[in-house]
């Protein structure tokens, strides 16, 4: 055999041997796979998403409740010479308010008894004390009063002014059956019980919130403030207001008419304090409080039932309502 024909035998050997074992003859790929391409380029990154635009925040409506206030002041004057007013009003819903002197002291008169009720039953119980409710509520009854001081006695009550955030306000003394005397009131206005408009409010937004007391207890005092009159004497809150909001009303006077006590100049005091409900289902908290009028039955009182009116006005948008 011919040299060349050996290498060519030779040749042939390692081509069959490399098909059996998968070496690749040279510029060759492996048996099964197909030629060698480019590696395939990664795709790009998609472009992030645009931010969602932040829709703009409404304004807030303007203010109605200090702008009645403010209106009502400056009647003052004229519908009702020399009369010393302070107001607080607090939308229940809104949180929205309004004050005129809301931290100027009072004599509180009568207006203040839902807080003497609430102090007894915070300190014993509904059943104690329902027995003098209609007296105190509905006939604004000066010896029932006294008996429920006394269900814990007047130091008591202070306390619980206390409690309810009435810091600037105090009973002194009430001497109805038998003479009770504080020894921890700050006498601010010297033997007189007192109270601010603000203090007031106050008291009635927890009430309403049921915050201060147990539920049974929040439940009868509310039911009980439905029993004071609901318009002309002891109801002036209510006077001008629409039937609905007579009936629905929670609330308790305070008067000292001319004559009453010692001095018309100092007293001659009508207070209204209370919890309105509109047909919208809102909600406000409102404390008047009016003294000294030179005419306290046809100036002062009426005045106190505009003031009401005015503002029952605008928190319900009841702008055909007559306020006379």
């Amino acid at each position: 055999m011919s040299q060349l024909m050996r290498w060519i035998w030779l040749w042939l050997a390692l081509w069959i041997a490399g098909c059996q074992f998968g070496i690749a003859p040279i510029d060759q790929p492996p048996l099964g796979q197909s030629p060698s391409s480019p590696e395939p380029k990664p795709e790009p990154e998609p472009e992030p998403a645009p931010p969602t635009p932040t829709p703009p925040v409404p304004p807030a409506p303007p203010p109605k409740i200090q702008p009645a206030i403010d209106s009502l002041v400056v009647e003052l004057p004229t519908r009702t010479p020399g009369t010393d007013l302070s107001i607080s009003v607090r939308d229940l819903i809104t949180g929205e308010t309004g004050s005129y002197r809301a931290s100027e002291k009072h004599v509180s008169a009568s207006a203040v008894k839902p807080m003497w009720v609430a102090a007894a039953l915070a300190g014993t119980s509904v059943t104690a004390v329902s027995p003098y409710a209609t007296q105190i509520f509905k006939y604004s009854d000066n010896y029932a009063s006294g008996s429920v001081i006394d269900l814990i006695g007047i130091d008591a009550v202070n306390v619980f002014y206390q409690t309810a955030g009435m810091t600037s306000s105090a009973i002194t003394q009430w001497s109805y059956g038998k003479t009770r005397v504080a020894t921890n009131s700050p006498r601010a206005m010297g033997s007189d019980n007192y109270v601010t408009a603000g203090d007031a409010v106050g008291f009635l937004q927890r009430i309403d919130a049921g915050t201060l007391l147990t539920a049974q207890s929040n439940d009868a005092l509310r039911g009980w403030m439905l029993l004071s009159p609901r318009t002309g004497s002891g109801g002036w809150l209510g006077t001008l207001l629409p039937a609905a909001a007579q009936q629905s009303m929670r609330h308790k006077a305070g008067w000292l008419p001319p004559g009453c006590c010692s001095d018309d100049s100092v007293y001659n005091t009508l207070n209204e304090i209370g919890l309105i409900e509109t047909p919208s289902g809102g909600r406000y908290a409102i404390a008047i409080l009016a003294r000294r009028g030179d005419d306290y039955w046809d100036a002062q009182a009426p005045f106190v039932e505009h003031a009401s009116c005015v503002i029952y006005r605008v928190i319900s948008g009841d702008s055909a309502l007559d306020c006379k």
